[in-house]
Parts: structure tokens; sequence; C-alpha cells
């Protein structure tokens, strides 16, 4: 719980949104890559 309230806390600075916004473009970034179909696949 007390993670949970770290969180919100950074999140009302300037600098903690942006640290949030990186980390959740990385987020999917990752899983876009990890899921997607490679031409070497085989079908």
């Amino acid at each position: 719980m007390g993670a949970i309230l770290d969180i919100t806390e950074m999140l009302k600075e300037p600098a903690g949104m942006v640290g949030a916004v990186v980390v959740i473009a990385a987020g999917y970034f990752l899983v876009k890559w990890v899921f997607a179909e490679h031409p070497d696949d085989e079908k």
C-alpha cells in the first residue's frame, strides 16, 4: 500500500508525470515488440 501512495505523490510533480509517461511508453513498446509477428516465424 505504501508503494501506491509513493507513486501518487510522485505523479503530483511534473518530473514524476514525465517519468510515468516514459515507463508506460516503454512497457507498451515492449509488449508490442514481444507479441509482434515476425516474418521468419513458421506458420
